[in-house]
């Protein structure tokens, strides 16, 4: 699970970089949208096998609570100022 350790790194980054509320907004669609890199993620889990799907998905859920955090934090510090 290299690729959502990449992933929940670049949202970070992505995240940090945004300095107005639109533009975290633009930042939250392209990890978390409709086509999203960690909704992506999720919605090829009914690819894997069957035993590795919990484990895959855990994973996946738990980068994308991260990417969540990340995004809530960054919000709020965004318009505190």
């Amino acid at each position: 699970m290299q690729e959502l350790e990449q992933i929940v790194a670049e949202a970070a980054r992505a995240i940090s970089a945004a300095t107005s509320t639109p533009e975290l907004e633009k930042v939250k669609a392209r990890f978390l949208g409709k086509s999203g890199s960690v909704t992506e993620l999720l919605k090829g889990l009914g690819k894997l096998p069957a035993d590795e799907r919990p484990k895959a998905g855990a994973a996946i859920n738990k980068a994308k609570v991260q990417v969540e955090g990340l995004i809530e934090a960054h919000r709020a510090k965004l318009l505190a100022h």
